[in-house]
């Protein structure tokens, strides 16, 4: 099985307000002999106003925002298509698990495509940073890891791969393409340097690889972000099915036992909780107790641990107790009045909705609406087909449906409303704080952002902010 290594620039940090602009993509056999590469970009889609920062970052212009061939749904469904063909293959990032995947998930679903394309077509899903933690706690010394002034250990991408003679100047962080081939050069250099810990955490990118460590319900180790910590596999998470709870045994858990339903919950959401889930989806740093008992920090002997977790199991009322908290974790989490934020609201897409979307697809933009509204059930997915008839082809609206699609577009854009996304208003002050605060050598690329900004807020006409009201025009449809 080979490998598809990948990496997105992006508008911004927020998964369901940006978008990816850049893709890069190397595709290797299993010996990471490289067989392909290939990079995608698009034009901004008129929605979305880009974080500063983040074009300050990736060295993305206003130009390259709007001079591509590609719009954002094109693009998506390239995306889509080179994740479905290479198959069967390991999909590979940095950091991917955490944020690409999401943004590329979220992006789907936005654009009516399947938005657990990548998890869904048997693709074992790796991220080299997850593997780099779990490196660097395991076998000391394998890998290098430079250090902040504070004597912290950096894990950005481009400063690990230089401290490790892996070429990826300043200059070119950021590039996509270049930053997928250090990935695969970084992935490399781990797979020599720790092949016994690599190869446990390859095992776990697919799911049954956590659940086979699970499976005799004995003491395990989990890693966190800098330490292991010895834990119990407990019952399968309530919310998640791809999801295990465990019980931190660093510290003696006698104390949850007697504890109720609210009393647990709160202690859950309080943070640092002895209770967790394992994401069995998201490559777990999760190993059997001889693999990874090394690691631990003045490890007690396995009997104690075991005896804590037995403690724990005979208890006649802990297990439904936590049980009854854990589904009540996010009873209290009001939804989303946001189409762009109810990917997991509201319930997976049926099989007839997902086929709908499909011929949707393939149909020409005249028709797309009024399919839509008869074949599309799930109000989500008709909501999101109108916006993007809007955007891409607002000539085959009705001119009452243009009209709503205007006003949600102007308030998507210039409203003054507390709304989760970056705004052009919002943009415009980030703009000046910049300037009176950053780089000199910044300024010049701060003020053509502005000018930009400042034209597409007047592309919208003088009397934009007046056409919304409070609370108004969140859907095109």
């Amino acid at each position: 099985m080979g490998y598809l290594f990948y990496d997105l620039e992006a508008s911004g940090l927020q998964a369901c307000f940006d978008v990816p602009l850049e893709a890069a993509f190397v595709q290797t056999d299993a010996e990471l002999r490289i067989q392909r590469e290939l990079t995608l970009r698009c034009r901004l889609p008129a929605h979305v106003t880009p974080s500063v920062d983040a074009l300050l970052v990736t060295g993305i212009t206003p130009t390259m925002l709007e001079d591509q061939p590609l719009s954002h749904l094109e693009m998506m469904a390239q995306i889509g298509r080179i994740m479905t063909d290479c198959r069967p293959c390991m999909i590979v990032g940095y950091n991917n698990i955490s944020y690409d995947d999401e943004i590329v998930r979220q992006s789907n679903f936005q654009t009516l495509l399947p938005p657990y394309a990548g998890s869904m077509t048997g693709h074992g899903r790796a991220d080299v940073l997850v593997m780099l933690r779990a490196v660097t706690m395991l076998e000391l010394g394998a890998i290098l890891l430079p250090q902040s002034p504070e004597g912290k250990p950096v894990l950005k991408l481009g400063e690990v791969c230089r401290f490790n003679g892996i070429g990826l100047s300043e200059d070119a962080a950021h590039d996509a393409l270049a930053d997928v081939r250090a990935t695969r050069d970084l992935f490399k250099l781990l797979l020599d340097r720790a092949p016994t810990t690599m190869a446990a955490m390859l095992a776990n990118a697919n799911k049954s690889g956590p659940n086979g460590v699970m499976a005799d319900d004995d003491v395990v180790v989990l890693g966190g972000f800098s330490r292991m910590v010895p834990v119990a596999p407990f019952i399968g998470s309530p919310t998640n099915p791809n999801a295990r709870v465990v019980i931190d045994l660093s510290e003696d858990p006698a104390g949850l036992l007697g504890m109720q339903a609210p009393e647990l919950l709160a202690l859950i959401r309080a943070g640092r909780s002895p209770i967790r889930q394992v994401k069995t989806n998201a490559q777990p740093i999760l190993f059997g107790w001889d693999q990874a008992v090394h690691a631990l920090v003045e490890p007690l002997p396995l009997s104690v641990y075991r005896a804590r977790a037995r403690a724990l199991w005979a208890h006649p009322t802990f297990t439904r107790q936590l049980a009854l908290a854990l589904e009540g974790r996010y009873a209290d989490r009001e939804p989303s009045p946001w189409v762009d934020e109810q990917l997991y609201s509201g319930g997976f897409i049926s099989n007839a909705d997902a086929a709908a979307c499909q011929r949707w697809h393939q149909l020409p933009w005249d028709l797309r609406a009024s399919f839509a509204a008869q074949h599309i059930r799930d109000p989500r997915l008709r909501s999101l087909a109108i916006r993007q008839v809007f955007l891409n082809a607002p000539e085959t609206l009705s001119p009452e449906a243009r009209r709503r699609g205007q006003d949600w577009l102007n308030h998507r854009l210039v409203t003054a409303d507390e709304v989760p996304w970056m705004t052009i208003p919002k943009a415009l002050a980030r703009c000046e704080e910049l300037v009176a605060t950053g780089e000199p050598a910044a300024r010049p690329a701060l003020e053509a952002i502005r000018a930009w900004l400042v034209e597409r807020r007047h592309a919208l006409g003088p009397d934009a902010a007046a056409l919304v009201e409070k609370g108004q025009a969140a859907t095109p449809a």
